[in-house]
């Protein structure tokens, strides 16, 4: 038997930290690539100083809200991207069988 199988403590922890992980990816992502798009376009002079300013500044409002949502203890954070995203929520969680009790409408 694997650690923590059988467990439901242990597998609810593992469900709530790869959902938190997966999201976590997918939320980066809009993030960053975004923001490399406008720097390859302010390289090659497509964009003016000030488009980049605009896209670092709005990336940094990202980021600041991506901080606050992943410093939550994991059934927070689990709870908050439900609500938040939860038609990202939805679609992962018919991939990701939540383990009993996990959470709510899962």
């Amino acid at each position: 038997m694997a650690q923590g199988e059988g467990d439901p403590k242990a597998e609810a922890w593992h469900w709530q930290q790869k959902l938190i992980d997966d999201y976590y990816d997918y939320r980066w992502r809009k993030v960053a690539e975004p923001l490399c798009e406008t720097f390859r376009r302010w390289k090659e002079g497509e964009l003016p100083h000030s488009a980049l300013d605009k896209a670092i500044e709005e990336a940094y409002r990202s980021r600041c809200t991506l901080c606050d949502l992943f410093s939550q203890r994991p059934d927070r954070a689990v709870a908050l991207i439900q609500i938040l995203d939860p038609e990202w929520f939805e679609a992962w969680v018919k991939e990701h069988r939540a383990p009993k009790g996990e959470p709510p409408g899962a």
